[in-house]
């Protein structure tokens, strides 16, 4: 082979390991924590024979990687999770599809619905990279080497969306960590909230959930502002949190996931999977560990209504998103009306937050 055909052959190799094809949109990849050593890959067998490589780096290129199996067909890879801080996959198949993947939520001792946002198709067949932007829920029970090994993730913003009261109440060693600037404000949540305990059907709860989500933005302009212009600014990675980590958080993931291209279907998906990492149960459960039945305002509903309340039911969200289409042009159109963005920032945080 001469030189020239090797440099085609090398620089063609770069240029697929640094794109994702359309193929790799039928992989349905994903990566899964299954104990403390080893995470389990899994993404469509119909894909047929496929390498799977590793890297520190999510968006390394091929050669920067090492190589975990060379020919698997089954669809389905347990790995050592040996690579620190954090390991990322680039799954290749022969029939040309391709994906990059890591753990959608992070392994962490104390942590709560703290996951990734990464790995989503978006703006013009892109997807959004990976180890950028994190959403979380209260972190106060994070231990020292969850601590440590986020630090390692280098995490420079945590827009922390609590009030005053939350974050007197639930203070976290990261919050405080010398190098990680904490963006917060102080306000009083309003009465929305407060509606849903007189919900009488799940539809009813569902309405008044995600009509409340819409008073989140009133209320957390200044904070979703706060958080674009750290993005804009290149701030990152950057970590958006509030108590639960599936409300107003989940608000702001679905601004940013739309703003960056990403569909409709994902953003609903992205926001339900917080009752799957936290189900409403685990809340149940703890409101009744701390008061009786009879004073937990919990347990004086119906199920049905609870579990609206506690959980991240799809339809919460979808009638929040019909509400921005309906009143503001979408979600996009909401960020440019109430936080300022222009086409060209967006253009800009697709540019530096899509691979």
């Amino acid at each position: 082979m001469d030189r020239r055909t090797l440099l085609i052959g090398l620089s063609s190799g770069l240029a697929v390991a640094g794109t994702q094809t359309q193929a790799a949109s039928r992989l349905n990849a994903a990566a899964t924590r299954l104990d403390p050593a080893r995470v389990r890959l899994t993404w469509s067998a119909a894909a047929g024979s496929a390498r799977v490589l590793t890297s520190s780096e999510p968006n390394a290129n091929l050669f920067a990687m090492k190589e975990v199996a060379a020919a698997v067909q089954s669809g389905q890879l347990d790995v050592a999770a040996a690579i620190s801080p954090r390991p990322y996959f680039l799954i290749r198949t022969r029939s040309g599809g391709q994906v990059r993947i890591a753990e959608r939520l992070l392994p962490l001792e104390g942590g709560r619905n703290f996951r990734d946002l990464g790995g989503y198709a978006a703006h013009r067949g892109k997807t959004v990279g990976w180890g950028r932007i994190y959403r979380s829920g209260v972190m106060a029970k994070l231990t020292s080497s969850d601590t440590a090994y986020l630090r390692s993730l280098g995490i420079a913003v945590i827009c922390d969306l609590r009030s005053g009261q939350e974050r007197t109440t639930e203070p976290s060693a990261l919050l405080g960590s010398e190098g990680v600037k904490v963006l917060s404000k102080d306000y009083e949540m309003g009465s929305s909230l407060n509606k849903l305990m007189s919900a009488k059907t799940k539809e009813e709860a569902v309405v008044i959930f995600g009509d409340a989500y819409i008073d989140f933005i009133q209320t957390l302009a200044p904070q979703y502002k706060e958080m674009f212009e750290s993005l804009l600014e290149n701030k990152a990675p950057l970590a958006v949190n509030c108590t639960a980590g599936k409300d107003r958080t989940g608000v702001a993931s679905a601004l940013i996931l739309s703003v960056l291209g990403v569909d409709r279907a994902s953003v609903v998906g992205d926001y339900a999977l917080s009752q799957t990492f936290v189900p409403p149960a685990y809340y149940l459960n703890q409101a009744a560990g701390a008061t009786t039945a009879q004073t937990s305002p919990f347990a004086r509903l119906p199920r049905p209504i609870a579990e609206v309340i506690l959980g991240s039911d799809p339809a919460v969200m979808q009638h929040a998103l019909g509400r921005m289409d309906r009143e503001f042009g979408g979600p996009v159109g909401l960020a440019k009306r109430q936080f300022g963005l222009t086409d060209a920032a967006i253009a800009k945080l697709r540019a530096d937050y899509l691979v």
